[in-house]
């Protein structure tokens, strides 16, 4: 007799049962497989759960179990990154990307340029070649609204393969996965609804992220409570040196700032704000997981979700491989806030 768990022995009968049907072929019911298996309704569901998780198997309430296993193209998921733009964030999405993918023995390549718009036609004649079972593309928001990276999702829905974007893209039909601008400011601003004294300063550069990020701090502080907006039409660059202005204004607040600091010369405008007097400095999303500030820099901070968009991507991508045909989804990831120590 053999000493595996009931439940393991179980799933690998089904798992042969579901490679032997086609997908959306029927399978018999838990209670049928109880009968069959002369095993309790919790193996059975341990092992159909595990079926699930797999992509092997849908279960539809009311209708029955159901087939959805097809055997992948390849063991190869393709992530195309933009390359210079945002590095560090295109290192940890992949990296979240390929942990979830080595869990189910498939393999992440990175088949992206070094810059967003160089060699693509060279990498369309390449991809039959690099046989994708499925293809992950991780443009950044910088990037994302210009017309040529619509132009370029568009020309991936023609190589018929399963597609995940970063950010739903109108012309293209696909999973996507985006962070939640929104929600997370909202939250921010109810934490920090009874703590925050005299004006708020909004200060950002124009772009659909930052408006979200503006509409939702608004919405967690509450209609009783101003914030004058700065939305700047230009660059970051352009925010950080009317942070400059403020400073040589001197302007007296709490400052929202919706760019994150990249350089020496904007952790410098922030060191020499008015804030250190009481006010607060709340960065719009500023780090990466695992980032610190100077601790000199004291602020709420708003953490960029790139590693856990990598890791979701990755399993909307591997349930579209096993066989998934249901609707497409687009998941919303929400960013954490990591708040100064209070002395």
């Amino acid at each position: 007799m053999s000493s595996r768990p009931k439940y393991q022995q179980i799933f690998d009968s089904l798992l042969d049962k579901v490679k032997e049907v086609k997908p959306g072929d029927r399978l018999p019911s838990v209670r049928a497989l109880m009968a069959e298996y002369k095993a309790s309704q919790s193996s059975i569901e341990r092992s159909l759960d595990e079926l699930s998780r797999q992509g092997l198997v849908r279960r539809k309430l009311g209708s029955g179990i159901y087939a959805a296993g097809v055997a992948p193209r390849s063991r190869v998921l393709g992530v195309y990154t933009d390359g210079e733009v945002a590095p560090r964030s295109n290192v940890l999405f992949l990296q979240g990307a390929r942990s979830v993918a080595e869990e189910q023995d498939f393999h992440v390549a990175d088949f992206g340029p070094k810059n967003l718009f160089e060699r693509q036609e060279a990498i369309f004649a390449e991809m039959d070649a690099m046989g994708f079972a499925g293809i992950i593309a991780a443009l950044s928001t910088a990037n994302f609204f210009h017309l040529e990276s619509e132009q370029l999702l568009a020309r991936f829905k023609h190589l018929d393969l399963p597609i995940v974007t970063c950010f739903p893209i109108p012309s293209v039909t696909a999973d996507s996965v985006m962070p939640d601008y929104f929600s997370s400011f909202a939250a921010l601003g109810a934490r920090l609804r009874s703590e925050l004294e005299g004006p708020i300063k909004f200060l950002s550069y124009f772009g659909i992220p930052s408006l979200a990020r503006l509409q939702g701090f608004r919405v967690g502080l509450g209609s009783a409570i101003h914030v004058e907006a700065e939305v700047l039409d230009k660059s970051r660059v352009d925010v950080y040196q009317r942070v400059r202005e403020l400073i040589a204004e001197g302007w007296q607040g709490n400052l929202i700032v919706g760019v994150p600091p990249d350089t020496q010369g904007e952790l410098e405008a922030l060191r020499e704000g008015p804030w250190s007097k009481g006010s607060k400095v709340i960065l719009g999303v500023a780090l990466e997981a695992g980032d610190e500030l100077p601790p000199d820099v004291c602020a709420h901070v708003i953490v960029k979700p790139s590693l856990r968009m990598g890791q979701v991507a990755a399993e909307l991508l591997l349930r579209r491989v096993r066989g998934f045909r249901g609707e497409m989804e687009h998941k919303l990831i929400q960013h954490e806030l990591i708040s100064p120590q209070k002395e």
